[in-house]
C-alpha cells in the first residue's frame, strides 16, 4: 500500500511540473552571472597596422549562467559577435564588440533559460582598402577562416574545462549550440557546413577561391600557413607561417605567424547552427545529413544577400565580391535536403513566431528604416564609434520586440535539435473528447494506445527529468502499439500529438 500511496503522489508531481513553466522554453530564473575569462592566445593580423606584424592576442568568452542554479548538464551556446571583422573605432558600423546590447540582451534571455552561453569574441583584420578587388576577397575569405577556427577553438576549451578542470561552467559538452549575429553568421555557418579543407578547392567555380600570381594561381586559403579548419599546424610543426609564394603574392611579412595550436586533444563538432543575418561563402559546403539550421534575416538585405548574391561589404567598402548564398537560399537546399526536418514536429501550440514556409527560417519583412538588422541598436559599455549617435539605432524598445521573436522562435527548436524537452504547454485535448484508452497501465512489455475519433501523429515519451527517452512519429492512425524496447522500469509521461492539439497519459513499465 505504501508503494502504491508513493507512485501516486510522484505521478501528480510530474504531472504537476509538466503544466508549469519549462527550462529552455521559458525564462525559468530571474538573475544571471557573468564570467569573464580567456579561450584562447592566437596569432591576429590587427596588429599590422602598429606592429607591422602579426602577434598573438588575448580571445576574450563573456559566459552568463542561470544564477543560483545547481545544473550541472546545461547545453552551451556559443554566442558570436558581429562589427565587419574590424574594431569598432574603424568599422563603419554602431556595434562590433561582444558587450554589444543585442549580445548581452539575447545572453541574458538565453542564460534565464537555462543555458550556459558564451558570448566569443574571434580574430579580426581583412583590408577593404586594397586596390586589387582579389587581394581584398583574400583578405576576407581568410577572415572567415580565422572565425571558424577561433569558433573552433572555443568548443574544445569548453570540452577541455569540463575534462580537466572539473566542468567549471556546469555544461553537458555534447549539446552545443553555435549562434551568429551579423559577420558572426558568416562564421557560424562556415564553421557548420565547412568540414574540410578541400571543399574549398571543389566548389562549383574552381577559381573563386584562388588567387592570381605571376606564376599561377594559388589558394587563398593554405592549411600550411593558415593551418587546418581546426586551426592546427601541419603535422610535426608547432605553428604555421607565411611562406616565400605567400609573401609574393600579397606582400605579407615573410615569416610571420598566422596560427598557432590552440586547446588540442578535444572535439571541435557541434550540433546547431544558428545564423542571424550572415550567409554562407558558398553554397557546396552544406550537404544533406549535416547539422540543423536555424537563420533570421531581412530578404531585402543589401549587404549579405538573403539569396545568392554578390556580396557587398558594408558601408566601410563598396567593393563586390564573389557570391554569397543568405537565409533564403540556404533553406531551400535544407529543405531538399531535410536537415531541418526535426522541426516538423514543433507543435503549432509551442511555436506562436512561426511563419508560413520553411522549418527553420524566420523572416523579417518591413523592418523599421529598411534596417538589415533591426534587433541591434546602440547602447551599452561600446566605445564611442566614428559614426554620429543619431546614425545609430537608438531604439532599444523596437529591437527587444525582435528578439522576442528571435528566442521565442529558437527556444522549441532548440528543444527539438538537443534533446531537451517536451514541447507542449497548450491546447490540451480531453482524453475523452478523442475516446483515448492506454493499456495495460502497468505493462512488461508494450503499451496498446487507441483513439476512438482522431487518428494520432506521433507518441514523445518522457521520463521523470523531463528528458524525451523514445519518439515514435509519422503513426498517421487510430491504433499504436508501442514495445517497451530498452526502457527501464518506472513511471513514465507519454505525450500524443494530434491535428489540434496533445494529450498527456501517464504510463509504467514494471517486471513480470
Amino acid at each position: 500500500m505504501k508503494k502504491i500511496t508513493f507512485l501516486i503522489l510522484l505521478m501528480v508531481s510530474c504531472w504537476s511540473s509538466l503544466q508549469a513553466q519549462m527550462r529552455y522554453l521559458d525564462q525559468v530564473f530571474t538573475q544571471t552571472s557573468v564570467t569573464t575569462t580567456v579561450y584562447g592566445n592566437n596569432h591576429s593580423v590587427i596588429t599590422l597596422s602598429q606592429l607591422g606584424h602579426t602577434f598573438p592576442i588575448p580571445q576574450r568568452v563573456d559566459i552568463y549562467r542561470p544564477k543560483d542554479d545547481a545544473a550541472t548538464n546545461r547545453p552551451l551556446i556559443i554566442y558570436l559577435q558581429t562589427g565587419n571583422f574590424l574594431p569598432i573605432s574603424v568599422n563603419g558600423s554602431c556595434t562590433g564588440t561582444i558587450t554589444d546590447s543585442s549580445n548581452i540582451e539575447v545572453a541574458t534571455r538565453l542564460a534565464k533559460m537555462g543555458y550556459v552561453v558564451a558570448v566569443a569574441s574571434y580574430r579580426q583584420g581583412w583590408r577593404p582598402d586594397l586596390p586589387n578587388i582579389q587581394l581584398i576577397h583574400y583578405t576576407w575569405i581568410n577572415a572567415v577562416y580565422r572565425g571558424m577556427q577561433d569558433v573552433r577553438s572555443c568548443i574544445r576549451f569548453f570540452r577541455k574545462s569540463v575534462a580537466e578542470g572539473g566542468n567549471p561552467y556546469g555544461i553537458d559538452p555534447n549539446k552545443v549550440v553555435v549562434w551568429g549575429q551579423g559577420t558572426g553568421g558568416f562564421v557560424s555557418l562556415a564553421a557548420a557546413y565547412l568540414n574540410n579543407y578541400e571543399e574549398l578547392l571543389t566548389t562549383s567555380d574552381t577559381l573563386k577561391f584562388m588567387l592570381p600570381t605571376a606564376g599561377g594561381y594559388i589558394p587563398m586559403v593554405n592549411p600550411i600557413y593558415n593551418g587546418d579548419i581546426n586551426g592546427f599546424p601541419p603535422a610535426g610543426q608547432t605553428v604555421c607561417k607565411v611562406d616565400a609564394a605567400l609573401y609574393a603574392a600579397t606582400g605579407f611579412p615573410l615569416g610571420d605567424t598566422l596560427c598557432t595550436s590552440q586547446n588540442a586533444g578535444y572535439s571541435s563538432n557541434f550540433n546547431l547552427c544558428v545564423n542571424m543575418g550572415g550567409a554562407l561563402s558558398d553554397s557546396t559546403w552544406l550537404d544533406a545529413g549535416e547539422m540543423p539550421l536555424i537563420s533570421y534575416h531581412v530578404p531585402s538585405d543589401y549587404y549579405a544577400p538573403c539569396q545568392t548574391d554578390q556580396l557587398y561589404l558594408g558601408p566601410i567598402c563598396f567593393a563586390i565580391l564573389p557570391l554569397a548564398t543568405g537565409s533564403c537560399d540556404l533553406h531551400d537546399i535544407i529543405e531538399k535536403n531535410g536537415n531541418n526536418s526535426i522541426f516538423e514536429f514543433v507543435p503549432p501550440s509551442s511555436d506562436p513566431y512561426k511563419v508560413d514556409g520553411y522549418s527553420g527560417f524566420r523572416r523579417f519583412n518591413g523592418t523599421p528604416n529598411n534596417s538589415n538588422a533591426p534587433w541591434e541598436w546602440r547602447a551599452g559599455p561600446n566605445p564611442q564609434p566614428p559614426s554620429p549617435l543619431s546614425l545609430c539605432n537608438n531604439n532599444a524598445v523596437s529591437s527587444r520586440k525582435y528578439i522576442d521573436t528571435i528566442v521565442g522562435y529558437f527556444a522549441p527548436r532548440a528543444c527539438l535539435a538537443l534533446d531537451l524537452c517536451s514541447l507542449s504547454k497548450t491546447n490540451e485535448i480531453n482524453s475523452a473528447e478523442i475516446g483515448l484508452s492506454v493499456a495495460p497501465v502497468p505493462a512488461v512489455d508494450a503499451i496498446l494506445f487507441q483513439t476512438t475519433d482522431e487518428p494520432i501523429r506521433s507518441i514523445y515519451i518522457y521520463d521523470l527529468n523531463g528528458r524525451l527517452v523514445k519518439a515514435h512519429t509519422n503513426i498517421n492512425n487510430n491504433v499504436f502499439r508501442m514495445e517497451r524496447n530498452s526502457l527501464i522500469n518506472g513511471l513514465y509521461i507519454a505525450e500524443l500529438k494530434f491535428d489540434r492539439g496533445f494529450a498527456k497519459r501517464r504510463i509504467v513499465f514494471t517486471k513480470n
